[in-house]
């Protein structure tokens, strides 16, 4: 993902919705429930990377820290353990993020 290309957290849902095939992602709750999900996706290792950070959201900084709040305590400790408490079967995932300048 190119960072300079989202300004806002509306671009922000979109191409996250385009990226992970969310069905529906056009609020921080339901994105999180879809990213929490991901049941679609096959692959056992996700890598998410934003490129160009300082310029991602930069005009809506209170969106740019909602983001980085929301993958440190919801999505990243969901896949590393969480998932086998919750979802019957659940097994972890990898999911790495990297923000890069």
């Amino acid at each position: 993902m190119e960072g300079e290309d989202i300004k806002t957290k509306e671009e922000f849902f979109s191409i996250m919705a385009d990226k992970f095939k969310l069905p529906d992602s056009n609020g921080w709750d339901s994105f999180i429930d879809w990213m929490t999900d991901l049941s679609w996706i096959n692959e056992q290792c996700i890598c998410f990377i934003i490129e160009d950070y300082s310029q991602f959201l930069k005009e809506d900084p209170q969106s740019k820290e909602m983001v980085t709040e929301i993958f440190e305590e919801d999505i990243l400790p969901f896949w590393e353990n969480e998932v086998t408490e919750v979802v019957v079967d659940g097994k972890p995932r990898k999911f790495n993020v990297y923000l890069i300048d």
